[in-house]
């Protein structure tokens, strides 16, 4: 990798880290308990936490549980709830490489190909995080390799695998000439240059 992919793959990475960061103070400790309610007749305060259902989801998903995560999906949980950086349960277990819940996600109806706040897509946290499995997976259902994050970058710019970058270049080549059209066409639209080498 040159010293500017290295530099570049650095600062995704430093930039991921960030996120997932502010993600700790993000909706699930922050929700806020309802508002308390007297007891009948003692005058006694009892207070009650409520979680929303989509940063229980959340939890589920993060703890593993698949049985709880099936059992909240039957219950209307949003599959796709996003945090308030945008990430998903399927963004956080491919963070967590967390290959079974991604597997049950995908399977249960996830969005392969939805960004967070940045644009980042499930594939993106797999390829920057060098979870090969994780990514061979997402692509195999769906994923799209030439899904652009706001800095327009590939999952493929984000790599800092050699293996990683050897299966999205791949996936790339086996996508043809009209893969190759895009980068083109996305500086033409939006006046940021893709290289793909």
């Amino acid at each position: 990798m040159a010293a500017t992919d290295h530099s570049r793959s650095e600062a995704a990475k430093q930039r991921r880290q960030d996120q997932l960061q502010r993600w700790l103070g993000s909706e699930t400790d922050r929700t806020r308990s309802e508002a308390r309610e007297l007891s009948s007749g003692s005058g006694t305060r009892r207070a009650k936490v409520r979680f929303a259902q989509g940063a229980v989801f959340m939890a589920a998903c993060s703890a593993g549980d698949r049985e709880e995560v099936a059992v909240l999906l039957r219950q209307g949980a949003d599959i796709n709830h996003a945090n308030i950086d945008g990430l998903t349960a399927l963004h956080q277990a491919c963070i967590d490489e967390n290959a079974e819940m991604v597997q049950f996600l995908v399977e249960s109806g996830s969005d392969v190909n939805r960004g967070d706040n940045e644009g980042w897509t499930p594939l993106h946290a797999a390829a920057s995080c060098g979870f090969i499995q994780i990514a061979k997976y997402l692509i195999e259902h769906g994923a799209h390799v030439g899904a652009v994050n706001s800095e327009g970058e590939l999952p493929l710019d984000v790599a800092t695998e050699d293996a990683m970058e050897r299966l999205l270049k791949g996936e790339i080549k086996k996508q043809g000439q009209d893969f190759l059209l895009f980068p083109l066409i996305f500086e033409t639209l939006v006046g940021i240059s893709i290289t793909i080498s």
